[in-house]
């Protein structure tokens, strides 16, 4: 504190000593006056000292720190990538680590955006988004090369994505894309035929026979999505408390928790996930492997691609209208039926959770299917494919496993007769 400041506070403190009665009256003019001047004089004090320049400066930096020119790092400017692989590039870092939405989703989308800017009449100028050419070049493709509504939807979509990457919003835009078609049909094989499925020999080499009939045997009766079966891990199959754990890709790897049936699980009469880890997956493993729960017969794991590729052109044979989904959507209508069975009732929550769908309503859509299904097949799916049995009735034998032949009325476990089991393992070493 330097002397000036002291005298100040000097001056003020003698001016406090005074009595209630002076400062009603003209001493109250004075106090004022004392209490401005030293505030003028402290204010003087501590006042930086610049000189021109520097407060021209410090008017630059007030003019860079406007709230609209701050850059967001989330938000991407086109012009600032020199090649359209460049901005591409960045769309998919930004929409993988930015937005944190799936990868497969960008890589899927950004092939397709290279052939929308390729378009010969409206191409997409990706660099410079312009409302009017985009608009214009969805209705060209709608209106005059009839694309379907799910192709216009899904260009919309990838809009949407460079739009949002770059801070601009389309809602103002006024286009609606067409709405998604209902789904009308829902095709899933009956039990009869997902046992022939499941039991056709696709190879003649032994592993890869097995390897393809046990991913079957446990896609259709655990109902993964694709990419997360082929990241499944041997250490997420608790044998022991009877329960697996599930890494939902879809969700940003969140899990979730099932418990199969011990016949799935632990039986070593059947194509169990035991059996496989136990018996099969040994035959192959090597410093690719990891923890991986499918191997190749090169031990490596696979990818939904590959694994697409190499199986579905053989179910096929057998089942032509198959694809990998094919066993999800199997597993989520045979699950509702079991319900129905066990409990007279579509219990639709456990399936839910079974099936890990975020939405009930994703659930529900699946009942109207499973209804038209159940009045064909009027008996327990999962049990059904786990031991492909036969029903005998008094007025005689009717087959449960044929795709048009079924048992009416009910029957009780006494009367179910084993005709064939999974191949055991160490039989086809």
């Amino acid at each position: 504190m330097n002397i000036n400041q002291e005298n100040n506070i000097k001056e003020l403190d003698n001016s406090i000593h005074t009595n209630s009665f002076e400062l009603a009256g003209g001493r109250n003019q004075e106090w004022k006056t004392i209490i401005e001047s030293i505030c003028q004089k402290y204010i003087e004090q501590r006042k930086p000292q610049t000189d021109v320049e520097e407060m021209g400066e410090l008017a630059n930096v007030k003019k860079k720190l406007n709230v609209e020119q701050i850059k967001n790092p989330y938000i991407l400017i086109p012009d600032e990538y020199k090649t359209q692989e460049q901005l591409f590039e960045a769309i998919q870092h930004w929409w993988i680590f930015k937005k944190r939405k799936h990868k497969n989703t960008v890589r899927k989308r950004l092939p397709s955006a290279r052939r929308m800017g390729k378009h010969p009449i409206f191409p997409v100028n990706w660099k410079n988004i312009n409302q009017n050419q985009i608009i214009a070049y969805l209705e060209y493709r709608e209106y005059k090369e009839k694309a379907g509504k799910n192709a216009i939807r899904n260009e919309w979509d990838i809009v949407n994505m460079f739009a949002n990457a770059y801070g601009i919003s389309t809602e103002t835009w006024g286009y609606t894309p067409p709405s998604k078609p209902p789904a009308k049909v829902k095709i899933i094989p009956l039990p009869n035929t997902t046992h022939q499925i499941i039991q056709n020999k696709y190879s003649k080499d032994k592993y890869t026979n097995a390897l393809y009939q046990y991913i079957l045997m446990h896609g259709f009766l655990i109902g993964w999505r694709p990419s997360e079966l082929v990241i499944q891990k041997t250490a997420d199959v608790n044998i022991e408390d009877g329960y697996m754990i599930i890494t939902e890709t879809k969700k940003h790897n969140q899990l979730r928790q099932i418990f199969p049936e011990q016949n799935i699980l632990i039986n070593q009469r059947r194509k169990s996930l035991k059996n496989w880890i136990d018996k099969w997956r040994p035959k192959v493993e090597n410093q690719y492997s990891k923890d991986y729960l499918y191997l190749q017969p090169n031990g490596r794991p696979y990818t939904v691609n590959y694994l697409r590729k190499q199986l579905t052109p053989l179910v096929k044979e057998v089942w032509k209208p198959y694809s990998l989904y094919t066993m999800r959507h199997w597993c989520a209508t045979a699950r509702l039926i079991t319900s129905k069975v066990d409990t007279d009732n579509w219990d639709i929550w456990e399936v839910k959770d079974w099936m890990g769908h975020d939405k009930l309503d994703t659930t529900e859509n699946y009942v109207k299917y499973a209804k038209k299904y159940y009045r064909n097949a009027p008996f327990d799916w999962i049990k059904s494919v786990l031991k492909h049995h036969k029903i005998l009735e008094e007025n005689g034998q009717k087959s449960i496993t044929g795709e048009t032949t079924f048992v009416s009325g009910g029957a009780n476990r006494s009367n179910l007769v084993r005709t064939r089991r999974d191949s055991n393992p160490r039989s086809l070493a």
